[in-house]
């Protein structure tokens, strides 16, 4: 079989699966399901395809619908995510993505041996922008609003700078190679996970870990292969973890950082990790922010900016969802639910007062 032949194989196989993961997440008819086992018992390649593409992105939903299809079959199941609901919820975009991403590459004939050397790239958002990217390991990363990410792949190690704004990461397993990501004076180690960080200054910012765990170090300390296995079982490594003053969040769990200083991790509901990572599906989530903290995040995503009346008016309490970057959206709810009113002043400039006041 010619190398020409192999490649066109591969690249109908990955193509299909694409189109069958994407059938399986909007729910397969029974017509589709007996079409979807045909096609999987004609080839071992198809198999694999499917279950390798599924596991990449962590969909719990088509890797739940391929157990049920195929009970049998022996490739490693994933960990139970406990925030499994919102990642369905979050997840489509990614995957379809991440099979663009697969097909391109396969038709440039990428060869993933050369991340495993040397790889650096800048990835950058701009204001009301969000974007997908997969790593040549296969870590998925998804910038939000106005983001700048600098990632430095070498042979022993997995180094990404975040300059500004936000980002997810579900980080590809690599026992040789940390995973760690700098934003200001802190650095985010990966310890096999699904994490989201927040750069608001320098000195503040927020961690939001959804799988697994991350270690929180000063970006001086270095995280070396032959203590990151040490450091992924931080239950057995007590010590280490003291002698360089580092924190372990885990799934479930946040925190905040301000002015360099560590805040107490917290345990998050289901509600508060919808509500910080609903960025994530281009929405905002506020449940009783006050007004001038949630135009503050709208502003994020915008080139406009708000002005209030009063400190009375600031102090209101919001909640909602909201399209992000969706401002004509925020002011007529506004408007309609609690009797507040906007003007123009220029292009970017909006104020907002009661309707009682003068």
């Amino acid at each position: 079989m010619s190398n020409v032949h192999q490649f066109n194989s591969k690249e109908l196989i990955l193509e299909k699966s694409c189109d069958w993961i994407s059938a399986i997440d909007r729910g397969l008819t029974d017509d589709e399901k007996e079409q979807f086992k045909l096609w999987m018992m004609q080839s071992i390649a198809h198999q694999d395809a499917m279950y390798e593409l599924a596991q990449l992105w962590d969909e719990i939903s088509v890797l739940n619908e391929l157990s049920n299809l195929f009970p049998h079959h022996n490739n490693k199941q994933p960990k139970n995510n406990w925030m499994f609901s919102y990642s369905i919820a979050a997840s489509l975009f990614a995957a379809l993505m991440v099979c663009s991403y697969l097909l391109i590459n396969l038709e440039n004939g990428y060869n993933q041996e050369l991340a495993k050397v040397n790889y650096t790239k800048i990835y950058k958002t701009k204001v009301g922008e969000q974007a997908t990217y997969v790593l040549p390991d296969g870590t998925i990363v998804q910038l939000n609003t106005n983001s700048l990410l600098e990632v430095a792949y070498s042979k022993g190690r997995r180094q990404l700078l975040l300059s500004r704004g936000e980002g997810r990461f579900n980080v590809a397993k690599d026992a040789t190679r940390p995973f760690s990501v700098m934003a200001g004076d802190k650095s985010f180690t990966a310890l096999g996970t699904v994490f989201n960080v927040q750069r608001n200054t320098s000195s503040d910012l927020e961690l939001v870990v959804t799988e697994g765990k991350v270690m929180i170090t000063d970006p001086s300390v270095a995280v070396d292969a032959n203590d990151f296995k040490d450091y992924q079982l931080a239950d057995n490594s007590t010590q280490k973890i003291r002698q360089i003053n580092a924190n372990i969040v885990t799934s479930g769990e946040k925190v905040i950082i301000e002015q360099s200083v560590t805040k107490p991790i917290t345990q998050l509901s289901m509600n508060d990790v919808q509500r910080d990572l609903a960025w994530q599906n281009g929405m905002l989530i506020f449940n009783g922010e006050e007004l001038s903290d949630a135009l503050n995040e709208v502003s994020r995503y915008t080139a406009t900016r708000f002005e209030l009346s009063s400190a009375e008016l600031a102090s209101i309490k919001v909640a909602g969802v909201f399209k992000a970057g969706d401002v004509e959206g925020l002011l007529e709810s506004l408007q309609t639910n609690f009797s507040i009113a906007h003007e123009r002043l220029g292009e970017h400039i909006v104020t907002l007062k009661h309707h009682t006041e003068s």
